[in-house]
């Protein structure tokens, strides 16, 4: 989480690189791929703010879930894993979003305003991180209650949350914060970070710190 969390606030650091998008004049549509070429262009501030609150409730309902059925300790334990996969995700969606250079939908409108064509963030559309962090945090969630025996409530989850998912990627399309294969890649880094780290808490391993003399480490002891 910790590494998650760190690599995540990289965000906060956008205007010190700033992107390269196409100045005052908007960007050429042409340059985009047909399967993408539709939403060039896109803005909308109101399925923007849609999409925010959409994501915050799909990321918030597995956990939510998890805690009213197994109690707050049990819950918030499970929880934490969650929120390992939510981390990951975001932070793979700031390291893509700094290396590869692709303009966002609306840097390729003439209704968007100049400097929402021109911001750093603007410059930053691979990959959507918020449908990879509504993908993961479902995924996660209905896998641990898959593992916990709750396989009803848990298929429960996977179907709502993937529907809250959904909306929330045709939200980032419309408001012109990403194209489809924007939302189509970060879905896929959201369910991957959701099936990795439930299996990896699974694992017959422990890592443990191990104090030496003038000095320290971590051990880590398996069974195979």
């Amino acid at each position: 989480m910790l590494i998650g969390g760190a690599v995540t606030a990289g965000f906060l650091f956008l205007e010190e690189a700033p992107g390269n998008t196409c100045g005052a004049a908007p960007c050429d549509r042409s340059r985009v791929i047909a399967f993408d070429r539709w939403a060039a262009g896109n803005y909308s501030p109101a399925w923007g703010k849609a999409g925010d609150i959409a994501t915050a409730a799909t990321v918030l309902f597995g956990p939510l879930v998890l805690t009213l059925d197994k109690g707050l300790g049990d819950g918030l334990h499970d929880s934490l894993i969650v929120g390992e996969a939510v981390l990951l995700a975001s932070a793979l969606q700031v390291l893509s979003s700094y290396a590869v250079p692709r303009a966002r939908p609306r840097a390729y409108g003439a209704d968007t305003p100049v400097e929402e064509r021109n911001d750093a963030n603007a410059a930053r559309s691979f990959f959507s991180g918020h449908t990879a962090d509504a993908v993961a945090s479902v995924v996660a969630s209905a896998r641990t209650l898959h593992k916990g025996g709750r396989r009803t409530l848990g298929w429960f989850v996977l179907a709502a949350g993937l529907a809250g998912s959904t909306f929330v990627g045709t939200a980032r399309v419309m408001s012109g914060g990403h194209f489809p294969s924007d939302v189509l890649a970060g879905g896929a880094v959201g369910a991957g970070f959701g099936l990795l780290l439930p299996w990896m808490h699974s694992l017959p391993a422990r890592v443990a710190p191990m104090g030496l003399e003038g000095g320290g480490g971590a051990m880590v002891t398996g069974a195979f």
